[in-house]
């Protein structure tokens, strides 16, 4: 199935149902179809296709999602990018998924300008806002475009969207998702557009070059719902648009929910509409969700997932948050299962691997697996990282954890040596490389440590150079200037050597023992 027909689907079902909300802009979904019609039929002439795929760089808008649909009805792969990456890794991403028309809005002209350059698939830009200079803007574009059904014979093995995620090197990795692999989740976790029901409301509030962004995307539109859309996340914001649009539906990262319940105003908006709110993409502290529990009176539901297994693999539903006052067993079960990520979905199938990849059973401890129809096609371009991460159809996670007698799966450390920090996943090998490139680092590991907002932060521990004294507001300023701002440590320990087994690897489960804590060690 081809996701673009999602939209053909429910605009023809429920033609007069808002479809996209973004501030002050509304659209229906008959108004969406004949757009997107409009900007697929545009891309198509200029040869935009399975081979020329489109990228886009821009906050969350309609025009961003109107841009997927597009691309998905001519069969051209969708690529999201993060613009907060370096511009080194934004050339990497475009080039290597070979973007032939890249969409851009206007708060990131300057930085597109200065990427030109280093471009050599992009031939096509556009604005998304109006017409510039040396880019024609997508008002124009609609109003001179054929509104006609473009018919395009699609290949749902093929990749609908290539989504760009930190790995275990400096190199980001393109994960890429077919049609099939969407369709698939989407389908079975979301009911179609039903006339007679009043529609449901999901807010948008995670960029779209997210997984989590690009799921609602295409599961609002089959279902019917209205899509609000937040260009960028602001608790307050979050909150305004939950009252004004009657939001029911809304996916948050542990520190969202944690700025929205510790934003002054939180009790003066209505937040009455919320039906469920899921949280998930990083870990949740503990005494978070705790006080999510107490404070919303809607459902909570953690969903554990990555990019590459389409989202969702796990849940742990609202009658899990559902904890009883009084004490006992019962109480006492479900508190600690709120440590969980839940049971499986019913279309993924989990296993708890040794690293000879045999099965362990309940309460054993190893690496994360599953497989299903939704997993990944492949690491675009990347051969050998794809056959590491996919090995006999299972999908090996890099997480590590333990299933319960029930089922419940509990997340316990990662064998990917990777830092989320709310919801953005962090190489350390890069950190370390910039750490190293500095005058005063003879040696650098870098860890993830606990922390409330965030979920975790990224600290430093240090060899310095001989002589040399360890500033670490210079280190940060050093840092932030090779890479995103949120890559820096926090916190900072120096030390004389750092552990290592026989073969030389840096021991970092030592590191974590030692160094694991939120404060500096200096």
């Amino acid at each position: 199935m081809n996701t673009a027909e999602f939209l053909q689907i429910t605009s023809a079902v429920v033609p007069d149902r808002t479809a996209l909300v973004c501030g002050d802009k509304r659209e229906t979904f008959e108004q969406m179809a004949d757009r997107v019609n409009r900007l697929a039929n545009w891309l198509a002439s200029v040869g935009a296709g399975p081979d020329k795929p489109v990228g886009a760089m821009s906050t969350n808008s309609v025009e961003f999602v109107e841009a997927y649909y597009a691309a998905a009805k001519i069969g051209a792969t969708f690529v999201p990018l993060n613009y907060r990456a370096k511009q080194e890794e934004l050339t990497y991403m475009i080039n290597t998924s070979d973007v032939a028309v890249l969409f851009v809005g206007k708060r990131y002209l300057d930085l597109v300008a200065a990427l030109k350059p280093t471009l050599t698939s992009v031939e096509h830009y556009v604005c998304f806002d109006k017409a510039v200079e040396g880019m024609p803007g997508l008002p124009d574009i609609l109003a001179a475009a054929s509104p006609d059904e473009p018919f395009v014979d699609v290949d749902e093995s093929r990749p609908t969207v290539l989504i760009y995620t930190s790995g275990t090197t400096s190199v980001p990795k393109g994960v890429a998702l077919s049609y099939l692999n969407l369709s698939v989740y989407v389908t079975n976790t979301m009911s179609p557009a039903d006339p007679g029901e009043a529609p449901d409301v999901t807010l948008l509030s995670v960029p779209i070059f997210h997984v989590a962004g690009v799921t609602p995307i295409m599961s609002s539109v089959w279902g019917g719902r209205t899509l609000a859309i937040l260009p960028q996340f602001d608790p307050e914001l979050w909150m305004k648009a939950v009252e004004k649009e009657k939001v029911t539906h809304s996916f948050v990262v542990p520190t969202m929910l944690k700025r929205i319940m510790d934003h002054p105003d939180f009790s003066k908006y209505d937040l009455s509409s919320l039906k469920l709110i899921t949280y998930g993409a990083a870990p949740m502290p503990y005494e978070v969700v705790s006080k999510a529990v107490d404070v919303f009176s809607c459902g909570l539901m953690n969903a554990y997932g990555q990019t590459e297994s389409t989202s969702t693999m796990t849940f742990l539903g609202p009658d899990d948050h559902n904890i009883p006052k009084e004490p006992g067993p019962e109480r006492e079960k479900k508190l600690h299962r709120l440590r969980s990520v839940g049971r499986g979905m019913d279309d993924i199938v989990i296993a708890i691997m040794d690293p000879d990849n045999n099965t362990l059973p309940a309460g054993e401890e190893g690496e994360i697996c599953v497989m299903g129809s939704r997993i990944m096609s492949e690491y675009h371009k990347q051969a050998e990282a794809t056959s590491a991460a996919i090995q006999d159809g299972w999908l090996h996670t890099g997480d590590v954890g333990y299933l319960d007698e029930d089922g419940y799966l509990f997340i316990t450390g990662r064998k990917k040596d990777l830092i989320i920090r709310g919801g953005e996943n962090i190489s350390t090998g890069e950190i370390e490389a910039v750490l190293e490139g500095h005058d005063t680092v003879e040696e650098a590991a870098v860890i993830g440590v606990p922390d409330v907002e965030w979920g975790e932060v990224i600290k430093a521990i240090l060899v310095p150079e001989q002589g040399a004294k360890i500033d670490p507001l210079a280190l940060t300023a050093y840092v932030k200037e090779k890479l995103a701002s949120y890559k820096a440590p926090a916190y900072y320990a120096v030390v004389a050597e750092l552990p290592r087994n026989p073969m030389g690897k840096v021991l970092k489960t030592e590191l974590r023992k030692t160094h694991g804590h939120p404060q500096d060690d200096l």
